[in-house]
This record gives C-alpha cells, structure tokens and sequence, in this order.
C-alpha cells in the first residue's frame, strides 16, 4: 500500500550572494558572500513540508562537509533525506548571484560536476531507487529535474514513471523551462511531450510553453496538454494570476493577490507548493489555487527563496 508522501525529485546547488556587482569599479577587492542553498524542486519540497506535507527529497549529493550541512537543513525542515544518495569524492553544484544597482540579478553557475546529474546512471542504484519510490502516493519533479539527467537516465525515469502510475501513483510536472540546460530546442520539445502523456497535474508557466512549442494563446496551450493526456492542468500566469483546466469542465481563471515584489525568486516554486499541499489533501481546486497565490504572494515581498518560518501566512502554517 502507498504510503500518503511525495517524493520530490531535483537538484539543489549551494548558492553563494554576492549581494553586489563585481564587476563594478567600486567593488571591495574582496567581496564578501553569504553561504545559502537553492534549487526550484527544493523550494518547491520545503514549502510543501511547511504546510503540513510528508515529503521526501530525491537528489544526490557528495560525502563532503558541505553536502552534510545541506542535509541537516533540510531535516531541520521535515524533509525527508533517506532518499538522497551520497557520491563518494562528490560535491554539490554551485551558483553565484550578482545584484547591480538596480536590483537585476545575473546568476553563474557550476554544476556539471554535480552528483544529482548521475543519479540514474547506475543501473543497480536505479533499480534500487525505483523500488523506493513505489511505495509514494505522488511524485513531482520539475523540467530542472529531467534536464540535468543524461539521456539514459532520464529515459529510465520515463519507464519507472509509466509502471508507477499503472500501480496508482500520481505524477505532477512543473515545466519549468531553462534553455542552457538542453541540447536542443528538438530535444527538449521530445521530453516534454514524453513527461507530460505521464503526467496527472501539470504546473506549466504561460512564458515557458510559449518560449519552447510556440503557443499564441492560453487555449492553445492547454488543449495541447490535455490532447496529451494531462487531466489537471494549473497554467501559471504570474500577475495575472493562474487557469485551472480539468477535462471535461469549464477552465476557472483565480487572480493572484495584488502585492508589489521585492524579489521575484521561487515565486512558482512556492505557488506549487501551496497548491500541491492543498490539493494532495483534498481541497478544492479553486481553495488549493488561493492557498498557492497566497503563499507566493508573501515570498515574493521578501528576499530568496525561503522566508522565514514566521513570515508564512498564519491561514497556511501546518497545525
């Protein structure tokens, strides 16, 4: 029997802010930087537990100092990291953020090296895995997660993703789109197409479906994925706020709360993260929908990804 947890699948680098611009002539020749963690599935799994979500993180990491302390972060957050494979001589992934004085953020990155690029790799270790994942009621994963995959590895999670849902699982997809991580626009569109014929709820933003099949209009986007086979699809529109769009039912447009954005990061991240929540317990779309704008809403008035515990909406705090 499924146990009721999702199984969260990504990367999540160590992030080092600058907070200001190297570049610039005025930069002390020593710039200071604070030491923090990130990654779009990540964030995603930390609101989820914060709302009261069993959740597990599925990623790879080194046997270093550092991936330690990621692990005892996320623990100290209720995630659970029984899943998390530790490469031996292996260390995280890297980014760097610089912020000018305008506020635009530049982002550098330094994860080819990281271990969450091998985790299918190893067919045994795959398998292992897999049978893991069997026991979860959902699994979610984001188009970070399957980009950083080698090609073997990903078909592999295409074959378990299709024996899961057989045995009842659900699969939830998150589009998120990021060109420099694919080959080929080709290539990525193939993916895609693979993920979401196996995909229950899709959370697909408005810019990247246009960005990579071309789309005209929101119509055009969700009967696509609905001839695809996705039965609920949540199609994001930042300000705007987002479209509901089950089978067989009138699309239902939810306005987002109307607030003016410090930081914009993990906005979809923590979005899903309120719907997810919601929905997985049974809530209604709509409910599940407010929950998701609510939550977003906050952590965009603050700085990074992850807020403050205190700082979550008191309506949505896990009892």
């Amino acid at each position: 029997m499924m146990q009721k947890r999702v199984a969260v699948i990504g990367e999540c680098m160590l992030e080092m802010n600058l907070g200001s611009d190297c570049r610039s002539p005025d930069s002390e020749a020593r710039l200071a930087a604070a030491l923090s963690f990130g990654g779009d599935s990540l964030n995603t799994a930390l609101y989820m537990s914060r709302l009261g979500t069993a959740v597990d993180y599925v990623t790879a990491l080194g046997d270093d100092h550092l991936s330690d302390w990621m692990i005892r972060q996320w623990q100290a957050e209720g995630i659970g990291c029984d899943l998390v494979k530790r490469e031996a001589g292996g260390t995280p992934g890297l980014y760097m953020i610089e912020t000018d004085a305008t506020g635009e953020r530049t982002f550098h990155y330094w994860r080819d090296r990281s271990p969450a690029r091998r985790l299918l790799d190893n067919p045994a270790a795959a398998r292992q895995l897999f049978d893991q994942l069997r026991s979860f009621s959902a699994i979610y994963l984001s188009g970070i997660s399957l980009a950083i995959l080698s090609p073997y590895g990903r078909e592999c999670l295409f074959d378990f993703l299709a024996e899961f849902r057989l045995a009842g699982g659900k699969v939830i997809f998150d589009g998120n789109y990021r060109p420099r991580l694919w080959g080929s626009e080709t290539l990525t569109r193939k993916a895609y197409e693979q993920i979401y014929r196996l995909t229950d709820i899709a959370l697909p933003t408005m810019e990247d479906e246009a960005a990579l099949f071309g789309d005209e209009n929101t119509e055009s986007i969700i009967n696509r994925l609905h001839g695809l086979g996705v039965a609920e699809v949540i199609l994001k529109m930042g300000a705007d706020g987002c479209i509901i769009a089950r089978k067989h039912r009138e699309p239902l447009l939810v306005p987002a709360e109307k607030v003016t954005p410090l930081d914009t990061t993990a906005a979809g991240d923590s979005f899903n993260a309120g719907y997810l929540a919601r929905r997985l317990a049974g809530e209604d779309v709509e409910v599940a929908a407010k929950s998701g704008h609510r939550l977003a809403a906050t952590v965009i008035q603050h700085r990074g990804a992850v807020i403050p515990v205190s700082a979550m909406p008191r309506t949505d705090q896990a009892a």
